[in-house]
């Protein structure tokens, strides 16, 4: 039981109440659902945005490359 008196929810389904040989999820179907799901990729873990290339410097690090001695 949570706070207040209330049973916690299932994180996956959100309708049955957890059991707690599956916590936090409500049965071993939730449970091997959620595995599913980051083995598939549908979940993903929020990260810093990589940096987008200058297309001005590309550009000057190309003339570069063409500049011979």
């Amino acid at each position: 039981m949570d706070r207040m008196g209330e049973a916690r929810l299932c994180v996956l389904c959100c309708t049955r109440p957890v059991d707690e040989r599956w916590r936090p999820f409500c049965s071993e179907r939730c449970r091997n659902e959620d595995l599913a799901r980051w083995a598939d990729g549908r979940y993903s873990v929020p990260g810093d945005a990589e940096p987008q290339p200058n297309s001005a410097s590309l550009d000057s690090d190309a003339s570069n490359d063409l500049d011979t001695d």
